[in-house]
């Protein structure tokens, strides 16, 4: 075990030498003896000492209080101060510099011994507790981390949730408004002002379906056909449209290599993606006229920051990553600020709606990927989108043919829906398409309205989310009684997020809520035929 180092401060050379004696019979190494504390900063810069034994007063400017204070200070060396007087006024002042002992002069060895082993036994106790606490304190901070991170997430799913089942309600309500609106545009005069009004009423429920739509985005189902896709191509193609659509003439600083880096998308997403990545770098730049600058480039998944990355639960699956990447120098964002961007409805504009970057987190969620944000206000900010990397080309789908509608429908169809306000839409709608309708308000009625008609039913037309029996579980209950029926499945959400997974029976129509009556017109016409229509 290495003998502890006690350096000797003491401007008295026979006290000193005297010190020196009985710390080397104690077994001490002994560095100095030295004069003032300036020598003893000096020495304690570049030589490993465990404690300083040193005198109050000292030769030199310095005294041992100052010089004692500044050691512990810098370096955290333990300090046993020397005085030749029990009452000296300047151990009150000594105290500041939080000495590990006091001796008075002249120095018993018994007494030096034991005061020296109890200091530096209190100062060994001393730094296992502080290196309990820079581990306690570090234990702290990532509890914390994950606290927050925690909290995110129930705040993301809450949103989630919420953002959910105003969706279907919105939807819901939307169509029956859509589609009587619809039928009672039919029954007027076609240049009528009344007709005008109701176009006018009609347009703002489509516009009102978008913002539905939009939040379903923003819970990453909506994803609809993906393909092999180069980013950099799809971001070159849309540039036109995007410098056309802005309000001042900003040029834009692009980097987009040729080819580009591929991924698997949904084209249509990924140029909403990039639109609103660029719109919010617009309207960051309004004020102080600053650049903008896009880059597509391939990542490796080591170099996806984890600092301010969306959804914060996101860990890379693949081995690189396309990048699409818009810089601005506007105004920046808080700090405070960032962990609310991607929430639905906030926004920092009075005139904004909150909804652009909900959605660019909800289609690159929907994609496997991420988003990472780093700003800084009055400097601009950066927003990386990171996609997986797609190394094969999608196969190219095969189109569907078209059919001429029929003018007037024939049949008997089965309308299971639970929302009595789209059930009595619905209702006329088939009517005025010439078909008798049977009307049931959930799965369980359904069933028992079809026990007794089975063979008068021509199609059936069900909504998805039902209470008692959905959807899905009436269709394969009706498929146990007749395996040829034909079924509609409609729901507001999308259509790739209501086939996926497993399913024992599948409809031959899949009808996107809220629909027009032409919508339904060619869902029956399909389900009815549906060898010419697969779905």
């Amino acid at each position: 075990m290495r003998k502890a180092t006690i350096l000797i401060v003491e401007d008295d050379a026979i006290l000193a030498m005297d010190l020196q004696r009985m710390l080397l019979r104690l077994d001490y190494t002994v560095a100095g003896p030295l004069a003032s504390g300036e020598e003893a900063l000096a020495l304690l810069s570049g030589k490993p000492v465990d404690l300083v034994l040193m005198d109050i007063e000292l030769a030199g400017a310095m005294n041992g209080i100052t010089a004692a204070e500044i050691i512990r200070r810098t370096t955290g060396i333990p300090v046993v101060f020397l005085t030749g007087f029990s009452q000296d006024p300047l151990l009150e002042q000594a105290k500041i510099a939080a000495p590990y002992g006091y001796l008075i002069k002249p120095v018993p060895e018994r007494e030096l011994s034991a005061t020296l082993e109890m200091a530096l036994h209190r100062h060994m106790l001393d730094r296992r507790l502080k290196e309990t606490m820079a581990e306690h304190k570090e234990a702290e901070k990532k509890n914390a981390k994950l606290l927050a991170e925690n909290r995110q997430l129930q705040k993301s799913e809450s949103l989630g949730r919420m953002a959910g089942a105003i969706a279907h309600h919105f939807n819901n309500k939307l169509g029956a408004v859509i589609g009587n609106l619809e039928m009672a545009i039919d029954d007027l005069a076609g240049n009528s002002e009344t007709v005008k009004i109701l176009t006018n009423a009609m347009q703002a429920a489509h516009m009102a379906a978008e913002v539905s739509g939009l939040m379903l985005t923003y819970l990453g189902q909506t994803i609809g056909t993906q393909t092999g896709l180069d980013l950099a191509d799809a971001c070159r193609q849309n540039l036109p449209l995007l410098q056309a659509a802005s309000t001042r003439n900003l040029p834009f600083k692009v980097n987009l290599p040729c080819p580009g880096p591929m991924i698997r998308a949904n084209v249509n997403q990924i140029q909403q993606v990039l639109t609103n990545l660029i719109t919010n770098a617009w309207e960051a730049t309004e004020q102080n006229q600053g650049d903008i600058e896009l880059i597509v480039r391939t990542v490796s998944s080591a170099d996806i920051p984890g600092a301010c990355r969306y959804p914060i639960d996101w860990q890379p699956a693949a081995t690189n990553y396309a990048c699409l990447e818009v810089r601005d120098t506007g105004c920046g964002i808080a700090e405070i600020d960032i962990d609310t961007l991607f929430d639905p409805f906030y926004s920092s504009k009075s005139d904004g709606r909150g909804l652009g970057l909900p959605v660019v987190l909800g289609i690159v969620k929907a994609h496997g990927g991420a988003v990472t944000v780093v700003s800084e206000v009055g400097r601009g900010s950066t927003f990386k989108v990171f996609l997986p990397e797609f190394l094969e080309e999608a196969p190219a789908l095969a189109g569907t043919a078209r059919q001429s509608l029929p003018i007037k429908g024939h049949g008997k169809v089965l309308l299971v829906e639970d929302e009595e306000i789209l059930r009595e839409m619905a209702l006329t709608m088939l009517t005025r398409l010439g078909f008798q309708v049977l009307p049931a308000k959930d799965g369980v009625e359904a069933l028992e309205i079809f026990t007794k008609h089975a063979n008068e039913i021509d199609v059936v037309l069900s909504d998805l989310s039902m209470p008692r029996m959905n959807g899905w579980e009436a269709l394969t209950a009706l498929r146990q009684i007749r395996p040829d029926i034909p079924v509609i499945l409609a729901s507001g959400h999308d259509q790739s997020k209501v086939l996926a997974g497993d399913h024992p029976d599948l409809p031959q129509v899949f009808l996107h809520k809220p629909y027009q009556k032409v919508e339904l017109q060619i869902a029956l016409a399909k389900a009815m035929d549906g060898k010419d229509f697969p779905l």
